[in-house]
């Protein structure tokens, strides 16, 4: 039997961590501290935290999530993750 397997590349790696490209969806590491998004310009995304906790902002609400946890984010809507600890999430846009 074969086993079927993907490349997962690399495609960034900074100070904010790591940012993979997978089939179809975005696998990412962000460090404590490091703020994603923060802004209006976006397709919809739909977000699974998969470890860490972070603080969400959707518009102008903000609420503190724990992995694991679902996020769905609408086009063209300010948002921001802010990493409250190491975190890892998958992203379909």
């Amino acid at each position: 039997m074969d086993i079927a397997t993907m490349d997962i590349a690399l495609l960034k790696e900074n100070e904010y961590g790591k940012t993979y490209q997978a089939d179809g969806f975005k696998i990412l590491y962000r460090n404590k501290g490091t703020t994603i998004g923060d802004n209006d310009i976006n397709a919809e995304e739909l977000i699974y935290i998969i470890t860490g906790s972070a603080e969400i902002t959707l518009r102008d609400k903000t609420w503190k999530v724990d992995a694991p946890t679902k996020i769905e984010f609408p086009a063209k809507t300010y948002h921001k993750i802010e990493a409250l600890t190491d975190i890892s999430f998958i992203l379909y846009v």
